[in-house]
């Protein structure tokens, strides 16, 4: 369950609204607030964002059908971590598939999607994958995905169901691309990686649980441009593409693993001590460290760490990281996030997938996003504020 500091008493949220208690009663169905009863007593709990909602727009924001939208039935991101349509992913991450969270996301039953038959290989995919072969993981998927979608007879199926059928072959083609192969897999994905990179069952749970972990985050900027995109009617694969091409940026968390990796690599040396508090004496960043959303430390972070100890207990990878995030701790109060915790487990599990399994998991979000936005329809060009020279001025002509 979310933190009760998400919620609000009756009293304090009629206060903040300025209205009687009655009168909150009446918002309830008038403004769409959300509540739950307080255990043991009869009293109810109010959800505190949508107070605050009505208390600084006076009223249910209203959304013309061409809008891009701000507010989304997929996920929360609170102190306890995400939860995917009300589910906590931490908890989900205990024993659910990323077929079962994708389940949860699209709204589709996941037998409904995620059928027994791979989706078919195109004639031309080996010649394809030939010519991609030096390629990294995201621009050999860059490079496929617009062949793969014309290979797709349902791609223009902008059905919620349809879209969730493609994007069930998506999330496998995208799986199949990262580990090199040249037909999707049909069974569980986690289960497949693990057979193809030869991982016992313990390791397989770790690979589960990175997915599950990283199927989605809110309107992080890869699912807001994916949102805009797929306004506009493309399909999945596109959707897709779009959030693959915004992570490759260096200001995003994925385009911050290079740096991480050296880290990692830097920490190996030996003295992963030294290596922090040099860092920290020259001025020096720290990479994976500190999280502006999760002020007392990521969930979804400390969940695939403790795992990874779990399961890697001896690996000195592991000891490094935990003797550098000791150190962090201790001089900057700060814990790993999840982009971090992300590359550990891959390079415990095996460098060829160190920086892809994120990925793998995201697709499921950003078509959760895509499907969630198309339904709202196509949001208008927007106009903005212009700060340029006015026309005819000196500074418009030089």
């Amino acid at each position: 369950m979310a933190d009760s500091g998400e919620f609000l008493g009756a009293q304090e949220a009629a206060d903040i609204l300025g209205v009687s208690r009655n009168t909150l009663y009446v918002y309830v169905g008038r403004h769409g607030l959300r509540s739950q009863p307080v255990p043991g007593s009869r009293e109810r709990r109010y959800w505190k964002a949508d107070i605050l909602r009505l208390k600084h727009s006076g009223r249910t924001a209203d959304r013309s059908p061409g809008e891009l939208r701000r507010e989304s039935a997929l996920t929360l991101v609170t102190d306890d971590g995400p939860y995917y349509r009300g589910r906590s992913a931490i908890e989900l991450a205990g024993s659910s598939s990323l077929e079962e969270v994708a389940s949860i996301l699209w709204a589709r039953p996941s037998d409904e999607i995620f059928t027994g038959d791979p989706p078919r290989t195109p004639a031309a995919f080996d010649q394809w994958t030939k010519l991609l072969a030096a390629e990294s993981s995201v621009d050999r998927a860059l490079g496929l995905f617009p062949r793969l979608e014309q290979a797709d007879l349902r791609a223009y199926d902008l059905t919620v169901s349809g879209m969730a059928r493609t994007g069930a072959d998506v999330v496998r083609w995208m799986t199949a691309i990262i580990l090199r192969q040249n037909k999707a897999p049909s069974g569980a994905i986690h289960q497949h990686i693990a057979r193809s990179l030869k991982l016992d069952d313990a390791k397989a749970q770790v690979v589960r649980r990175l997915l599950v972990l990283a199927a989605d985050h809110g309107f992080e900027p890869a699912a807001y441009a994916v949102r805009a995109v797929a306004s506009t009617g493309v399909s999945p694969w596109r959707a897709v593409m779009t959030g693959l091409l915004v992570v490759l940026g260096r200001r995003s968390g994925f385009g911050r693993f290079e740096t991480m990796r050296l880290f990692l690599s830097e920490l190996a040396q030996g003295d992963p001590e030294g290596s922090v508090v040099r860092r920290l004496r020259d001025g020096d960043p720290v990479p994976g460290f500190g999280s502006r959303l999760y002020p007392k430390g990521d969930p979804r972070a400390a969940t695939l760490v403790a795992h990874c100890a779990e399961v890697f207990p001896d690996d000195p990878k592991l000891k490094h990281v935990l003797t550098a995030s000791a150190v962090m701790l201790d001089a900057k109060g700060l814990q790993p996030d999840f982009a971090l915790a992300c590359m550990l487990a891959g390079e415990l599990l095996g460098p060829p997938i160190a920086d892809s399994l994120f990925l793998i998991g995201r697709s499921v979000g950003w078509i959760a996003h895509s499907i969630e936005q198309y339904a709202a329809g196509e949001f208008e060009h927007l106009e903005g504020l212009y700060l340029g020279p006015l026309p005819g001025s000196r500074s418009a002509v030089r």
